[in-house]
């Protein structure tokens, strides 16, 4: 218990000094704003790609520290070579991207600001070829491409950080820089999960992929989700709405909402 502990105060700390340093490098910079391919949106970032890479790589060596590799040269090969054929047809090319696979058996991938992408290797075993692999990890190229983490960073939790350094409270900073954690990896919107199918459905497709394969793999992660109990970090409650966005891949590739999908769109 002692052991648990310590080891939980000194992942804290950890934690603390990560999201300072994101503060610190959000703060020190000017906005910027530029036109998002993928978006096809102006937008108005606190921070440009320099910025938004430094935040990831920081990020990136917290959840690595914390978590074990998968270190099979062919499964490395596998994810990468995916990922290569995705990157090179996305819609943007001004950072360079990165993949690892993280030793656990959790149906999950997530993906950090200025292009790391983890994908869980339960997540791995359970697809049933590359199609439907190449789904998951061009739906996480679709949220970095987007920049959806960059501006929940930006608008979940930077009033929070400032909140808690404007009044010197550790106690505000702590819950700030865990309510912020929180929602980098946990949660993803239902507006930035549509928009990342979306594009998940323009790679594929660039790429030579076969885009329906992300239906089959969603209606899979449906069956397990009423099968089996949530689990933290589970892909049903980091990537939700999984009926919608089964309608929403189904509209992409085909062009038309059927009535199923409508349904399916206008449920809970």
């Amino acid at each position: 218990m002692i052991r648990e502990k310590r080891e939980g105060r000194r992942w804290k700390t950890s934690i603390f000094h990560l999201l300072f340093s994101i503060f610190c490098l959000m703060t020190f910079s000017g906005c910027t704003t530029e036109y998002n391919l993928a978006t096809q949106q102006q937008e108005t970032l606190l921070y440009g790609t320099e910025k938004e890479v430094a935040i990831g790589e920081a990020v990136a060596a917290q959840w690595e520290a914390r978590e074990e590799l998968v270190t099979d040269v062919d499964v490395n090969e596998r994810v990468q070579g995916i990922l290569n054929r995705i990157t090179a047809v996305c819609d943007r090319k001004d950072i360079i991207y990165f993949i690892k696979v993280i030793d656990k058996d959790l149906l999950n991938a997530v993906s950090l600001p200025g292009g790391y992408i983890y994908v869980f290797k339960g997540l791995i075993d359970k697809v049933d070829n590359d199609d439907q692999l190449a789904g998951v990890i061009a739906h996480e190229v679709g949220h970095i491409t987007a920049k959806h983490a960059v501006k929940r960073i930006q608008n979940a939790y930077g009033a929070l950080i400032l909140q808690g350094l404007a009044t010197q409270s550790t106690a505000q900073v702590a819950k700030g820089v865990n309510f912020a954690l929180t929602s980098l990896f946990i949660e993803h919107s239902q507006e930035d999960e549509f928009q990342s199918d979306r594009l998940s459905v323009k790679y594929l497709k660039k790429a030579g992929y076969d885009p329906r394969a992300i239906i089959k793999f969603l209606e899979k992660l449906k069956k397990e989700q009423e099968d089996t109990p949530l689990r933290q970090y589970s892909y049903w409650r980091t990537h939700p709405f999984v009926s919608q966005r089964i309608s929403v891949v189904n509209q992409e590739i085909t062009g038309k909402l059927e009535f199923r999908d409508y349904l399916n769109l206008m449920g809970d």
